[in-house]
Order: structure tokens, then C-alpha cells, then sequence
């Protein structure tokens, strides 16, 4: 994410948490929504053709929900906003406001007007705020790829001995990936005509490619993820999706599409073709109505009698959660080291999501890693080494890291019958998302000196008890 060094150790808390989208494994940031676009002037909305980032050129933007029944362009109308896009069928919108608008007064407005369910704004651009150094040390090789700590701490070989997350699909939702890597080339999702299951929401393309180079804050990001995913699950089929810029930036309503498009690419909630399980090494500090709500459509962890899903527009999230077409959601829990902060859409808590904190080599809480009792899992990720753009390796540091290791360990588990299961099914649909998740968290061990639990993958595949760690 910054410039190479060849030396120092890492301290790569991406980028945790803004609305604006960061990835969770170099420096931090925040946003302002309210900010002059003009600090990201090569931003073009999707009305008007797709950019780094596809934030609006002028005015801020806002996203709203509408109750059955309403309509979007009478509102709009009223309040001089311009309509930029639809949430697929659904009632949800991206609205611009004129340039000069104040956005305070026009959400003020919007949530006061009959008919609107939400109202909240979406990201325009980044304001750094504390942002930390975030280097990542070229370095490693496929040997030690595989035979650095963190393997052995999760205890991944006598666990892919029962399980390589054979037939399981993972999202990764981040900046891309190298698709050329020779550690991840055969890892990755393929269609039936054998082109790539992926897809890149910034420039609005089906190309998910690592864009930018070392200058460039998120480079890298994205393929280091995706290259421990790989390790964690051997078998499973990676399927890139880029919602972060070369600078490892994003927003609310790119990555709710991403999350959509990721539990069914074809548009058809009738095939099985979406992921199993999604990556998320990002976050925001804002919790968004938006993303908590594509959260629950997408780990499908609503009811009938819902009314916040009656409306038609939700018909087709409703038939493919009937079909059994759900995913599990890991996020990275954020680097401020804080037992305060909070990082979304994770900490929404919705069933079938979990947040991961950082370990590391000493089985204690990492430094960096946020902590509090809304994150239930931790993984390693402090000085991990996974694959970097133009077929190296790098060591990075963050809970970006820990994130994809917990993914890939829920692959392992999926891949395997549940309690109870049909050996004459795919086991993959047989889980329910939370029913996962809380098996990865039942199964874990804890860690020196941290309330938080730490992923066990033997334990959590073969449903045992994890052994204790060995601490001071």
C-alpha cells in the first residue's frame, strides 16, 4: 500500500474503516461525506460513465430505502435531487444532491418526507485521519508461504487431511487481484466457458485486476488477501471482486453491489452459482442502513414476515434464500487497537457475519487489533507472508490478514458434512450461515491474556475441542 521496503517489519493495518470503504490491513482512515468532491476529481458517478472509485463529480450523494408502494422520482423531484442508480429491482436508490446543496438539511428533509424507509450518505472521498504507516516487506517464497507461523498456530495440516474446502466458493471483495500469481492462477473461480468469476465494481468491468503500482496506498492489498484464503483452503475456489481503488479506497453503494452480485453473479437467484462464504478486509467506522441490510440478504437471515423485505423488488433475494444460495460474511475487525471502535458491516451483528480480530506469533491479541465484546473470533495476522502483484511475496500485517485465514478455515468446515447432514447432498448448502460460524467459534481456543477466542481449524473441522495455548 505504500511503497515497497525491503526492511522493515510490517505494520500494515490496511487502511481500517472509513464510509468511504478502507481496506483493514495498512493505515487508517475516516471520511467526511460531506467533503468537496474536487479531492477526488478523476471520481465520475455511474450516471455518467464509471471512474477510480465512481463517486460524483458534483455534489454529495445520498442513498435511500422507500416503503412499498412510493415512488422515487416524485421525491426526487421535490427535493431537486437527481436520481444515479437503482439497487437492482429493489427500492433502494443513490440520489445526488446539486452542487452546493447542504446534505445535513437534505437528509433532514429526506427522512421527514412519507414514504422514505432510510436516508443516510453515501462516500464522496477520504480525509486520512490517523493514518499509520502501512508498509509491506517484499520477501518469502512459496516455501515459506506455507511453513510460516500461522499455519502451524491454526493447525491447518491436520486439517486439510479431513478437508481442503473442496467445492466451496469465496468471495473476495478487496482491490483486486493478480490473477497471473502462480500460487492462485488454479484457484480461481471459472465459468462453465472457462472465463473468470469476478468482476470490478470501480471501473464497472469484468476485469478484477490489481490497477496502480508501489506508489499507490492499496496495491498489493488484494492479492495478499486472496493468496491466504488459497492457504487456508487449498481446494476452494477464489472469486475476486474489486470495490477498493488503487488507493484502497471504496464506498457504501459500490460494495452493497458487490456483496449482491457476489451471492448471484448470473442474476438468476434460481442458479447456484454464488459464493459460499465472503471476504471483507474493510470496513467503515459508520454503521449504514445500507450495508446492514444487504448483510441480511445476503447470509439470508430474514423472515417471511419481515416487513422490511415485502416489497416486490426483494422477490428475487426471497427465492434464492428459499433455494438454500447463501453466504457466511468474515470481516476484518479494524487496526486502532481499540476495545471501543467499531468497524460495519460487521459489528451490525447480523446472523451470519462475524467480525476477526489479529493474533499473533505469541498467541496474544495483536497490538494494532481492535478488541470489545462484539468481535468472537481472531485469526493470525501480525508479519503474515501471502502472495503480491507480479508473482512475489510479501509480509503484511493487519486484521486484513486474519480475515481471509478465518475465511478460509469456514471453507475447510463447509466442505464438510453438518451435524446431522445428507451424505447424498453437496454439504456446502447444508450449513446455514450462522450455524458456520458458531462452529468456527465453539471450536476455538483462547488466547494469552484476550477475551477473544482464536480460530482452530482441526478442531473446528473435525468438531473438537481445541487444545489450550501455551502461554507465559
Amino acid at each position: 500500500m505504500h511503497p515497497l521496503s525491503t526492511s522493515m517489519p510490517i505494520r500494515a493495518t490496511a487502511l481500517a474503516a472509513s464510509l468511504l470503504m478502507a481496506a483493514c490491513g495498512g493505515g487508517e482512515a475516516d471520511i467526511d461525506a460531506g467533503l468537496d468532491p474536487a479531492s477526488n476529481p478523476e471520481g465520475i458517478s455511474k450516471a455518467t460513465g464509471a471512474g477510480p472509485g465512481r463517486v460524483s463529480r458534483v455534489g454529495p450523494e445520498v442513498v435511500v430505502q422507500l416503503e412499498p408502494g412510493f415512488a422515487i422520482a416524485p421525491i426526487a423531484t421535490a427535493l431537486g435531487l437527481t436520481v444515479l442508480d437503482q439497487f437492482g429491482r429493489r427500492p433502494i436508490y443513490r440520489l445526488r444532491l446539486r452542487g452546493g446543496g447542504n446534505l445535513d438539511a437534505m437528509l433532514d428533509a429526506l427522512r421527514n418526507t412519507p414514504g422514505v424507509k432510510f436516508a443516510e450518505p453515501n462516500v464522496l472521498s477520504e480525509t486520512p485521519e490517523g493514518r499509520r504507516s502501512s508498509q509491506w516487506a517484499i520477501g518469502g517464497d512459496a516455501g515459506t508461504f506455507g511453513t510460516q507461523w500461522a499455519p502451524q498456530t491454526l493447525r491447518l495440516g491436520p486439517a486439510h487431511a479431513r478437508s481442503r474446502g473442496e467445492g466451496v466458493r469465496v468471495a473476495v471483495l478487496d482491490t483486486g487481484i493478480d490473477a497471473d500469481h502462480p500460487a492462485l492462477a488454479g484457484v480461481l473461480a471459472r465459468r462453465a466457458d472457462g472465463s473468470l468469476l469476478g468482476r470490478d465494481f470501480v471501473d464497472d468491468d469484468a476485469n478484477p485486476a490489481e490497477e496502480g503500482s508501489r506508489i499507490d496506498l492499496g496495491w498489493g492489498h488484494g492479492t495478499h488477501v486472496a493468496g491466504l484464503v488459497a492457504l487456508a483452503a487449498p481446494a476452494a475456489r477464489i472469486m475476486p471482486v474489486r470495490v477498493l481503488d488503487r488507493a484502497g479506497r471504496g464506498n457504501a453503494w459500490v460494495l452493497a453491489e458487490a456483496l449482491a452480485w457476489a451471492v448471484d453473479p448470473d442474476g438468476n437467484p434460481r442458479t447456484d452459482d454464488g459464493a459460499h462464504l465472503v471476504n471483507l478486509s474493510l470496513g467503515t467506522t459508520r454503521p449504514t442502513a445500507l450495508l446492514k441490510t444487504v448483510a441480511e440478504l445476503v447470509s439470508c437471515e430474514f423472515g417471511d414476515d419481515d416487513d422490511d423485505y415485502e416489497d416486490p423488488g426483494f422477490d428475487d433475494d426471497r427465492l434464492r434464500c428459499e433455494l438454500g444460495h447463501r453466504a457466511a460474511v468474515l470481516a476484518a475487525a479494524g487496526n486502532s487497537g481499540s476495545a471501543d471502535e467499531r468497524i460495519y458491516p460487521a459489528a451490525e451483528e447480523v446472523k451470519g457475519t462475524r467480525a476477526v480480530a489479529a493474533g499473533n506469533a505469541q498467541q496474544q491479541l495483536a497490538a494494532f487489533s481492535n478488541s470489545g465484546g462484539w468481535i468472537k473470533l481472531a485469526a493470525p495476522g501480525e508479519a503474515i507472508i501471502s502472495t503480491v502483484p507480479g508473482g512475489g511475496w510479501g509480509t503484511w500485517s493487519g486484521t486484513s490478514m486474519a480475515a481471509p485465514l478465518a475465511t478460509g478455515t469456514a471453507a475447510l468446515v463447509l466442505a464438510t458434512l453438518p451435524r446431522d447432514g445428507d451424505p447424498t447432498r453437496p454439504p456446502q448448502r447444508q450449513w446455514l450461515p450462522e450455524d458456520l460460524l458458531k462452529r468456527l467459534e465453539d471450536r476455538s481456543k483462547p488466547l494469552c491474556n484476550a477475551s477473544v477466542k482464536q480460530i482452530d481449524a482441526m478442531a473446528a473441522v473435525s468438531d473438537t475441542q481445541a487444545p489450550d495455548p501455551a502461554c507465559p
